[in-house]
């Protein structure tokens, strides 16, 4: 007659433990990887400009900022030239930047955006 020896139940127990520590040891050393949301996209992506085309006999001063709102429609071309501010900026300026956030694309929209266009002259020695 053949007998089984029964396992003990503290020496179970103690393998249970030795078995848990384990996995909780392997799953602590796995890295944290938290999910990274993608980066949004720009509310409005601009395709194309043209060249901004100052006359050579419009004087600004460098360093001064200009600033036009104007929207983006559904078809992606710019509209509602709001005036460029400040409003003492020179008048060639004035019809400079209006000719070129005219000629900015942007890829189509969903709905129609407002946006803000900033320029300032900056000026450098050639090769600098």
């Amino acid at each position: 007659m053949s007998r089984r020896n029964p396992v003990h139940p503290i020496r179970r127990a103690g393998r249970e433990a030795l078995v848990f520590c384990a996995l909780t040891l392997a799953a602590a050393c796995q890295p944290m990887v938290r999910p990274v949301a993608p980066s949004p996209e720009p509310p409005a992506r601009l395709l194309d400009a043209g060249r901004l085309e100052l006359p050579t006999d419009c004087v600004v001063s460098a360093g001064r900022t200009y600033r036009m709102s104007y929207t983006v429609g559904t078809d992606g071309r710019t509209g509602s030239l709001g005036a460029i501010t400040p409003p003492d900026a020179p008048t060639c300026l004035q019809a400079a930047l209006k000719s070129w956030v005219a000629s900015f694309r942007y890829a189509p929209l969903a709905q129609t955006q407002p946006l803000t266009a900033d320029w300032m002259l900056v000026t450098a020695p050639r090769g600098s």
